[in-house]
């Protein structure tokens, strides 16, 4: 009898346990956390981020460029982006997709450069890498940082910001340091409300885009921005905090001078980047090189802007109107 009630006491008390485990996973599941006890709290993340983390309405989608075969460091570096990363995911109720992905991993080495080109165009920069592994000196060109997705919008985001002054190791320690700032500032603007909203005008043989890459990523991390192809308008312009128009070498038309000063007179804002000269750069340094003046036939519209604020940029002629 006594045998019995004892067996009867253990399966009672498993069933208790297994019943408990079970409830465990339930809870853990709905109400998703996690407790670190690491001794230098690489688990925590600030309460702003938090916040910021709980308030997401859209699926987050972050593609890493740090993948494939790396030294110890970057190695090192990958595996702190990718925790904090899980951390992220674990206080939004949104899907948090993240994938690191390896851009030389393409098929062919067009198709790599490509690849390479397209990533340098969003703002990425890329980093040469010489290091040793199992005695074979390897070199290879790596994209130390994201693209990162959010309610229809996109954000570059490098992610090696240490000082250049200091050596490798300390570069990147400094990086890991400051992976939740970068990270949570670029869901911040992306997910922020208000933006002002930037017209790049086009139409007028301007730097492509490629060129422009670094211009449009540092706008894009505070505004919204937008081409506005000039020579095809035929309605005024609207909807623009700030038009930008940036090193035309034609002609703009009457048309197209009436269409931006009737956006100033409104109350909007315009900012030029002009060279004023055109100089082949291969010969510069040569006897005989000739510098041919852009017509642009702005000089009247700039003229009559001229009581405004002005501000003349040096070396290249820059006129920066803001009214």
């Amino acid at each position: 009898m006594r045998k019995s009630g004892y067996r009867l006491g253990l399966w009672l008390h498993l069933g208790i346990g297994l019943l408990v485990i079970v409830l465990l996973f339930q809870i853990a599941d709905r109400y998703r956390f996690r407790l670190d006890m690491t001794e230098e709290n690489r688990y925590s993340i600030s309460d702003p981020t938090r916040n910021l983390l709980k308030r997401l309405d859209a699926d987050v989608i972050v593609e890493v460029y740090l993948a494939g075969e790396l030294p110890a460091n970057f190695i090192r570096f990958q595996k702190s982006i990718r925790e904090l990363l899980e951390e992220f995911s674990i206080y939004t109720d949104v899907n948090f997709d993240v994938k690191f992905v390896d851009p030389g991993e393409a098929a062919s080495t067009r198709a790599r450069n490509q690849y390479f080109q397209g990533l340098i165009n969003q703002g990425l920069q890329p980093t040469n890498l010489n290091y040793t592994i199992d005695g074979k000196s390897t070199q290879k060109l790596i994209f130390p940082g994201a693209i990162i997705s959010y309610g229809g919008r996109e954000l570059a985001l490098n992610l090696l910001k240490g000082n250049r002054a200091s050596g490798p190791e300390e570069i990147i320690n400094q990086s890991i340091e400051g992976l939740e700032y970068e990270f949570a500032n670029a869901i911040q603007q992306l997910a922020g409300t208000g933006r002002k909203r930037v017209g790049l005008i086009t139409g007028h043989n301007e730097p492509d885009t490629s060129q422009l890459a670094g211009l449009n990523n540092l706008v894009l991390t505070k505004y919204d921005l937008f081409r506005v192809n000039l020579p095809t308008r035929t309605t005024p312009i609207t909807g623009y905090d700030l038009l930008l128009v940036t090193k035309p070498t034609t002609a703009f038309s009457d048309r197209e001078k009436f269409l931006l000063d009737q956006f100033v007179m409104k109350g909007g804002s315009i900012a030029f980047f002009l060279d004023a000269l055109s100089v082949n750069m291969d010969s510069a340094a040569g006897d005989g090189t000739v510098a041919i003046p852009y017509d642009t036939k702005l000089a009247d519209l700039l003229f009559k802007y001229a009581c405004g604020s002005i501000k003349i940029m040096w070396p290249i002629s820059t006129v920066v109107i803001s009214l």
